[in-house]
Formats: C-alpha cells, sequence, structure tokens
C-alpha cells in the first residue's frame, strides 16, 4: 500500500471554518500537517489530536514568522483570509487587501525559496460575474462590472491578478490552482462566520425573518476536499467552482430547524432586507455583541439570489461530489452542541 500522494501539507489559517477542515481531510488521508496559525493554544482546542498534525505559529502577513514551516512540504493550502470581519461594522481595509492580496505574493515567494512544488489560493465564487439559471457562470466568467464595490471580492480578483503577474515572472516552478467556493457551511465554524452566526440564531429562535433571497450553499469539508485534489492533480491558474447548490434562504434556515428542531423564520420581501440588516447591526450595536447579518452581508446575498454558478469543473476534472445539505445542518447541530454554544437536544433550552 502507498503513502499518501501529499506527504506534509502546510495549511494556513487552519482553525477557520475551511482550515478546520482541510486538516480533517488531509489526516483522514494520512497526510502530515502543519497548522499555521496565529494562536497555538487555540488550535491545539480546536483541531484534531493526531500523531501527523504539528502546530505552528505564524502570521500570514509576516513571512519572518511562517518561512521555516515550509521546508519539506509537498504543499501549501492557502485558507487564511481576512473574511469574517468585513462583513462586521468598523472593518480594517488596508488589513484586508494587506492580508487577502499583499500577504498572497508573500507566500508564493516563500513556497518558491523553500521549493514548495503547489500553492493552492481560496477565492470567491463572488469574483465571477453572474450567469443564469439556462446559462450558469463558469471558470471563464469575468469579475462582475461592479466588482471593486465589495473590498472583499475586490481583494481576490487582485488577489488573482497577483499570482497571474508572479508566475508570469521568469516562468517560475510553482503550480497554483484556484478554489472558489460558495457559502460555506458546516461543522467547525468556531468564528462564527455569516453562516454560523445565521445557524445559532434560527437555532435559538432569536431571528424571526428572512429576505426572500438565495445564494449557494456548500459544505466546507466538501470545499476541503476540492482543496486536497487541486493541491494533488489541479493545473495551474486554472479555477475550480465548488459552488455546491443553489437554494433559497429560507430553504436554508427551514434546514438548520429542521435539524436542530425548531420553527423556521418567515420570508419577508427581498425589498426590506436591508433596512432588516439596519436594525440588526443597530440592535448588535447597543448589546455590543456582532450582529447576525450586516448590510454588507445582505448586499452579498441578493447579488447572489440573481445568478446561478455551475460546479461541473471541479466534478468532473476532480472528483468532488457534494454531500446532502440535510447531512450538513445535522452534523452542525451536533458541533454547536458539542461545543456548549447550542443547547443539548430535548433540553428545552
Amino acid at each position: 500500500m502507498t503513502g499518501p500522494v501529499l506527504r506534509r501539507v502546510v495549511v494556513t489559517g487552519a482553525t477557520g471554518l475551511l482550515g478546520t477542515a482541510v486538516v480533517g481531510r488531509l489526516l483522514a488521508g494520512g497526510s502530515e500537517v502543519v497548522a499555521l496559525v496565529r494562536d497555538p493554544d487555540k488550535a491545539r482546542r480546536l483541531l484534531p489530536d493526531g500523531e501527523g498534525l504539528t502546530v505552528a505559529a505564524g502570521d500570514i502577513t509576516d513571512p519572518a514568522s511562517y518561512r521555516h514551516a515550509l521546508a519539506g512540504a509537498d504543499a501549501v493550502i492557502h485558507t487564511a483570509a481576512y473574511f469574517r470581519e468585513y462583513y462586521q461594522p468598523g472593518a480594517d481595509l488596508p488589513l484586508l487587501f494587506r492580508t487577502n492580496v499583499d500577504a498572497v505574493t508573500d507566500l508564493l515567494r516563500a513556497a518558491v525559496d523553500n521549493s514548495v512544488p503547489v500553492v493552492v489560493q481560496t477565492s470567491s465564487i463572488n469574483t465571477l460575474a453572474p450567469g443564469t439559471p439556462e446559462t450558469p457562470a463558469d471558470e471563464s466568467a469575468p469579475p462582475p462590472p461592479d466588482w471593486e464595490r465589495n473590498a472583499y471580492r475586490a481583494s481576490k480578483v487582485r488577489a488573482e491578478r497577483a499570482i497571474t503577474e508572479f508566475l508570469g515572472e521568469g516562468g517560475r516552478d510553482l503550480r497554483v490552482p484556484l478554489v472558489l467556493p460558495g457559502w460555506m457551511w458546516g461543522p467547525g465554524d468556531s468564528g462564527p462566520t455569516s453562516a454560523g452566526r445565521l445557524f445559532l440564531s434560527v437555532a435559538k429562535g432569536a431571528l424571526r425573518a428572512v429576505p426572500r433571497a438565495g445564494n449557494h450553499v456548500v459544505d466546507a469539508r466538501d470545499v476541503a476536499d476540492a482543496c486536497v485534489r487541486a493541491a494533488e492533480s489541479g493545473q495551474s491558474l486554472r479555477r475550480y467552482i465548488v459552488a455546491g447548490r443553489w437554494q433559497r434562504l429560507s430553504a436554508t434556515t427551514q434546514g438548520v430547524a429542521d435539524a436542530v428542531g425548531v420553527s423556521a423564520p418567515r420570508e419577508i420581501p427581498a425589498a426590506a432586507a436591508l433596512t432588516f440588516a439596519t436594525l440588526l447591526e443597530t440592535s448588535a450595536k447597543l448589546r455590543r455583541r456582532e450582529p447576525v447579518a450586516t448590510r454588507e452581508g445582505v448586499r452579498v446575498l441578493l447579488d447572489g439570489n440573481r445568478t446561478r454558478i455551475s460546479s461541473a469543473r471541479v466534478q468532473n476534472e476532480l472528483g468532488v461530489t457534494f454531500r446532502p445539505l440535510s447531512e450538513t445542518f445535522a452534523d452542525e447541530a451536533a458541533y454547536y452542541r458539542a461545543t456548549g454554544l447550542l443547547a443539548p437536544a430535548g433540553s428545552g433550552a
């Protein structure tokens, strides 16, 4: 029996929703994993125990802090990003671009210096111009006309361009596949991201209404599988969309409600969504909490309502499959119960 194709892999952002899933996928496949994180104690609490896991302290914006961790690696799977923070009030835009654009080039340079053959870059389906139900967008789609209006999306577009420019300088021998996830859900969302906050709000009965809109929803573990497969055999500068399935937000929250055993929020017109998000932001500010939804997040959701995207390439070329979302929500409920963020089933709390 042969060993894993990827003997040793560095995962940046290893305590995030996707990073946690990538670490789990790699360990299950027999790879050694170096989890590059800013908070090693947090990583040891969140990541699975195992002899194959090494936790390394490092900040993706400071190459000197992590260069040593790349030595001897067969691949880097780069999931670290300034993402969750952008969809909260008071986002630090200079830090966003430093993390999501400048740090990517620094990481590629460090990979070349350490003879790492492949770096998987995590992008986003929001970098693609919208498709339609009749003609879904695919990997050839350009950025949407207003791509700079959303700073997170702009950072991912600029990162792809920076990667292309870097690889074009002297024909560097580095393979950089690009994975473009949809809206990720699933166990391990300790942040939590917007999806995790929405899950907990529905589960606790704190969210009464959702807009009549929809988006592409995907299990983070399926995205992690795509990242690993892209590291193994994905082509350089080739995009791989991992969007999952498009569904109404009401169907998503109904799935959460079914998994937990509570009533689902009602639907309200999309036109009222921004006003509703403003109220949520104001209420959260007064309570000194993170809002369940923000105006910027709702704008992205409404953009997703108007587009359809195909994941055919990643299914056909890399063999990725998508699990039922009912399984995703059930596993996420179990995760939040195990971590104490959600009351045990049948407790009535």
